[in-house]
């Protein structure tokens, strides 16, 4: 127990910069956390996370309820191998593959909700990477340990193997993550990157971060030259007044490659509430981004977005 103490003393101090960052941007953007949740009705088609009736039963958003309300460690329903489909039965693109990379609090019934309404709005099937909620305040400490303190390999090695191994079986492989799984799509950048082994695969790989809360993302100049975009290919999604997102992807966007399509004067961090209608209308991107080009099971061929099409830093 000392030993592991001192080891946790000594990466704060090492860290002590990014410690001192991250305070600093937690309690300057404070006043946006009443905001997380609302509007609470904004998109009417959405299957809101608020709504129990979004659950395959009562039962589900209690149990999930219960899980975000109190601390504990609990195992991943998925990794990977759970497949949520469109209402429409659909093969999966040959040669494609899409995973989901869930945010914090975020129990089986709401990843699962969560992988549905991503499948029913692109109109594919996605494979769930699960990450478990261990209770929303241990969550906010976990994710504090993986960005500040830079310990992400424990909740994010798992990914990166199953996300290697499509990248060698399939042509294209897409991340869409929420809020926390911002930070494991960082991580599985920067562990393909670092090996000749694996580093090739990043041509195939595309990430759309939506509320991300992570602080840095990495793109290769050589592979990015060769392919003539970035390599690999990310976008990001923000609400201006989503508390994670200005703590996030808004407050980092010289150390996070990619291009931001954000909202400023839009509120709420919920993924289905409060994102993915709107990107799938193009809210975002004046019907500009890659991402959006998928929405309805469409092909969006070798169409990447260059610039930000309505980029403001709140």
């Amino acid at each position: 127990m000392l030993s592991k103490t001192i080891r946790w003393g000594r990466r704060v101090l090492d860290n002590r910069s990014a410690v001192r960052r991250d305070v600093s941007l937690a309690l300057s953007h404070v006043g946006q956390l009443p905001r997380l949740l609302s509007p609470g009705q904004d998109e009417p088609t959405a299957h809101s996370e608020l709504d129990s009736a979004s659950y395959a039963s009562r039962g589900d958003w209690l149990n999930a309820l219960v899980q975000i309300l109190t601390p504990g460690r609990r195992a991943s329903c998925s990794a990977g191998t759970l497949v949520l489909r469109p209402p429409r039965t659909v093969q999966e693109p040959v040669g494609e593959r899409w995973f989901f990379i869930n945010g914090m609090a975020c129990p089986p019934p709401v990843a699962i909700l969560n992988g549905l309404e991503i499948a029913r709005t692109f109109g594919r099937p996605v494979h769930l990477l699960h990450i478990p909620t261990a209770g929303l305040a241990a969550d906010v400490l976990d994710v504090a340990a993986a960005r500040t303190l830079r310990k992400d390999g424990y909740l994010s090695r798992t990914a990166f193997y199953v996300v290697e191994e499509a990248l060698r079986q399939h042509d294209k492989v897409v991340l869409v993550c929420h809020c926390r799984g911002a930070i494991t799509a960082s991580y599985i950048v920067r562990q393909l990157l670092r090996s000749e082994a694996t580093r090739a695969l990043a041509a195939k790989l595309e990430i759309y971060s939506i509320g991300g809360i992570a602080d840095s993302l990495e793109t290769d100049a050589t592979l990015s030259r060769a392919a003539g975009r970035p390599v690999p290919y990310v976008e990001h999604f923000a609400n201006g007044g989503d508390y994670f997102s200005r703590i996030g992807i808004l407050s980092h966007l010289d150390s996070t490659a990619g291009i931001v399509f954000c909202i400023p004067a839009r509120t709420g961090h919920l993924l289905n509430q409060h994102y993915l209608a709107g990107i799938a209308r193009g809210d975002y991107c004046q019907r500009s981004s890659r991402l959006y080009r998928y929405a309805r099971g469409r092909d969006p061929g070798t169409a990447y977005s260059v610039e930000p099409a309505c980029l403001d830093n709140p």
